[in-house]
């Protein structure tokens, strides 16, 4: 076994199937100092940034089945609470949650991650992103979100960035260059309206600090109802800006990264929502 230090950022950790009750009782679990200095937090549903570890309720078949479409392994590895109905190949802990019993399931997973990690690098494999929209049954999930996540994206379409400054459009276009994918930028509502207008976007990335930017009313303007091909609407997030996950689905967000911004959870984000860099021949592949 690989000795770790403490981390210097907590692991994200995804919940399929937990009552609110629960996920309450598992973020007051993460909320203390734990043992060997690792620390944990549980990411919100509209939260895109990959996670490091899985948790599902063991006795609720949905979330088994949810959990078993992200395909977990030794590199994103996943914990189950309470006996499966089935048969599955993942550690378990008692129905009951026990804060000493999670945190030392959760440090066994990450110190055996670190471990596949490390051989990972050694081989130069790339770890893929985490596949959040391959849901094994649509009719298990928001009927609206499902609608949502039919929508095609334009082929060709911009990378728009409504912000404040450019720089972010500047270190896209840098990052996707070779792969001759267009960024555009707005500074204001009218501006990213009007871009979209002119010409079709895969996605829009809207900063919510952007001054007289109401990003729901942004991303209301630019998705069109009965539109077969629309943007993907991702919203950057930072404090004081609270993120209100009922507008948000009423207007067709499609989630939100926290910043500052890690490259690596904005590529995975590009990834996801921009067809032609996820083809087998893309920039990320």
């Amino acid at each position: 076994m690989s000795s770790m230090s403490p981390a210097l950022f907590p692991y994200a950790v995804r919940l399929f199937g937990f009552p609110e009750q629960e996920t309450t009782q598992i973020e007051q679990a993460f909320a203390n100092p734990q043992r060997k200095g690792y620390g944990y937090f549980v990411l919100a549903e509209d939260n895109l940034q990959d996670p490091d570890l899985y948790m599902a309720k063991g006795s609720d078949p949905h979330a088994l089945a949810t959990l078993a479409a992200m395909h977990p392994n030794d590199l994103r590895p996943a914990l189950l609470v309470g006996p499966p109905a089935v048969a599955v190949p993942y550690k378990r802990i008692a129905s009951r949650i026990d804060r000493w019993a999670l945190i030392a399931a959760l440090d066994e997973l990450v110190e055996k991650r670190a471990d596949a990690l490390a051989r990972l690098e050694a081989s130069d494999v790339v770890l893929v992103p985490e596949r959040r929209r391959s849901r094994p049954d649509p009719a298990l999930t928001d009927p609206a979100l499902f609608e949502r996540m039919r929508v095609r994206r334009p082929e060709d379409g911009i990378v728009l960035v409504v912000d404040k400054a450019p720089a972010l459009r500047d270190y896209l276009t840098d990052l996707l260059a070779r792969r001759r994918q267009r960024v555009e930028w707005a500074g204001d509502e009218a501006g990213a309206i009007e871009a979209c207008r002119r010409q079709p976007a895969a996605m829009v990335l809207i900063n919510t600090s952007t001054p007289g930017i109401d990003p729901y009313r942004v991303c209301a303007a630019v998705k069109e109802k009965g539109a077969a091909v629309n943007p993907a609407v991702v919203l950057l997030v930072s404090k004081p800006f609270a993120y209100d996950r009922q507008r948000a689905r009423e207007v067709g967000v499609d989630g939100y990264l926290n910043k500052p911004l890690a490259s690596h959870h904005l590529v995975s984000v590009l990834r996801k929502f921009v067809p032609k860099l996820y083809r087998p021949a893309g920039l990320f592949a």
